[in-house]
């Protein structure tokens, strides 16, 4: 398996890119819960727009990452950030879950 060094707040640690995934894969699976009860023509542009720019910055940091370069502390930060983004439209639109 194909692995990266990426800076900690304390170290360089390695870690495998099948991790960075899983990380990803989890968010997308939260977001995924939601996602069916979503009436999409009624997403606001600019609320789409803050999901794209979650969503480039978390390509960004895993271009990044593959190359070794980057933080992982960035890495969590994006995805939470990218998960907000979608929860935030979610909820305005009054249809979450949970």
């Amino acid at each position: 398996m194909t692995s990266v060094e990426v800076q900690t707040k304390q170290e360089i640690e390695k870690i495998l890119l099948s991790d960075l995934s899983r990380d990803l894969l989890k968010v997308a699976d939260r977001i995924q819960a939601e996602m069916p009860h979503v009436p999409f023509d009624a997403i606001r542009p600019e609320a789409m727009a803050r999901v794209e720019a979650a969503e480039q910055a978390i390509d960004t940091l895993a271009r990044d990452l593959s190359q070794g370069q980057g933080e992982l502390t960035e890495w969590h930060s994006a995805l939470t950030a990218y998960e907000s983004a979608w929860f935030q439209v979610i909820e305005s639109l009054g249809i979450r879950n949970n």
